[in-house]
């Protein structure tokens, strides 16, 4: 399969001061020979602009508002038949995206996540977060919901299907997958690889979660569900409880931890929202 294929892909990428991860995520994209690469960029006030500049991507200005919204407007400014996210901090192994996309119409999905495996394994939030995702995400086949940090999508099926614009900092991708699925669209995980830079440090662990919890409540309320608002301590003590029957108690802090913090950001989202 010649990598020219790969002509028909819009490269999608969020930024907001990405400065330290852009130039590494780039040079993996680059390599695929993507048709194009739009950055929409949330007012970046680093390097990173200079960054996405030296590298020739097609930058779109846009204020912080939500993580649907940025992601619909580069489907929107995208011209080829397939759209791809790729976060800042995560870079694509050789011969990824050829891969993605012919996985992809070969089972007929019109979504596709590459399998994501640590760059790092420096501390224990890092080891922690690859193992989980070896444990509940990599495992190539269909699946009822994906996320987008290195995600292949047609583009038709986000023209007529958008992200929803009033989900705000994080769930963009679960409400996605759910619409996807209700409608009998099939979407799953690929046998190809990319690396995300996991956060190192407890703090930044912490702050990660506490914002997918707040985006939690915004889901819920869609919804009309409260159970996407306890999720977070009921998973933490399903998983907890498995991981010592099976041998992966040093997983326990790391899910304990996850659960508290997306509760605290749920807790903060709805008194705010009451407030309101």
């Amino acid at each position: 399969m010649c990598i020219s294929e790969n002509h028909d892909v819009s490269v999608v990428i969020l930024t907001r001061n990405s400065a330290k991860t852009i130039g590494a995520c780039l040079k993996s994209v680059i390599r695929e020979h993507p048709g194009e690469i739009i950055a929409v960029d949330s007012e970046s006030h680093d390097d990173t602009l200079s960054i996405l500049r030296y590298h020739g991507v097609r930058i779109i200005p846009d204020a912080p508002r939500s993580l649907g919204k940025s992601r619909q407007i580069g489907v929107e400014a995208s011209t080829g038949n397939y759209v791809m996210f790729v976060d800042s901090d995560v870079e694509l192994t050789a011969g990824c995206v050829t891969q993605m996309r012919a996985e992809m119409r070969d089972l007929g999905w019109v979504g596709i996540q590459a399998m994501i495996m640590g760059k790092e394994s420096l501390s224990y939030w890092q080891k922690a977060e690859n193992a989980n995702f070896s444990l509940f995400v990599n495992h190539a086949g269909p699946k009822g919901q994906i996320a987008t940090n290195a995600t292949l999508f047609r583009r038709s099926t986000l023209l007529a299907i958008p992200f929803d614009p009033n989900l705000m900092e994080s769930s963009e991708d679960i409400d996605l997958s759910w619409r996807l699925v209700k409608l009998g669209l099939r979407i799953g995980v690929s046998h190809a690889v990319a690396y995300h830079l996991h956060r190192r440090d407890f703090l930044a662990f912490v702050a990660q979660r506490f914002r997918n919890g707040k985006g939690s409540v915004r889901l819920a309320s869609k919804y009309g569900s409260a159970w996407i608002l306890i999720h977070p301590l009921q998973r933490t003590l399903v998983l907890s409880i498995r991981g010592i029957l099976n041998g992966k108690a040093t997983l326990v802090p790391f899910w304990v931890v996850w659960g508290c913090a997306e509760f605290a950001g749920v807790v903060s989202a709805s008194k705010a929202s009451n407030r309101k």
